[in-house]
């Protein structure tokens, strides 16, 4: 499952990923991965959600995930980022719908279960947090600099 999700997102990273521009949302997409490996490395031993799968063990789940979802999915989201706020409110809500769609796939496929009292909703909470921490990063430390323009 964890291979098909990486084929996929690479595919939607080659569609939606306007490569002219690739240094606009790079500097993110590689923040946003780290970010997410930490936080699922650190899930890994008595966290809040575990990728079981039956191909692959320990972190590789986790690295497929960190190679594909977040880098090819976080370069998409601020390179297509709206000026507006309202539309960009809107974009922070729709980027977390499209993670939490993943997530109940792995979960109703067996491959991602919740511990420690997590569930689906402190993910929406958590996916709304860290695109919207997304936002910053990418108007803090990206925007404004001049080899990203």
């Amino acid at each position: 499952m964890f291979l098909i999700w990486f084929v996929v997102w690479w595919i939607i990273g080659l569609l939606y990923i306007d490569w002219k521009r690739w240094r606009i949302g790079y500097p993110t997409a590689l923040a946003g991965s780290l970010g997410s490996f930490f936080i699922d490395t650190a899930s890994v031993s008595g966290g809040f959600w575990s990728y079981p799968d039956p191909l692959l063990s320990g972190l590789w789940p986790n690295i497929l995930l960190n190679f594909s979802i977040y880098p090819v999915g976080s370069w998409i989201f601020v390179q297509k980022l709206p000026e507006d706020r309202l539309r960009q409110v809107l974009w922070i809500i729709g980027g977390a719908i499209v993670l939490l769609v993943v997530e109940f796939h792995l979960g109703s496929q067996g491959r991602m279960s919740y511990h420690n009292g997590w569930n689906i909703g402190w993910s929406a909470l958590a996916n709304l947090f860290l695109l919207s921490l997304l936002v910053v990063h990418y108007r803090k430390a990206e925007r404004g600099h001049p080899s990203y323009s």
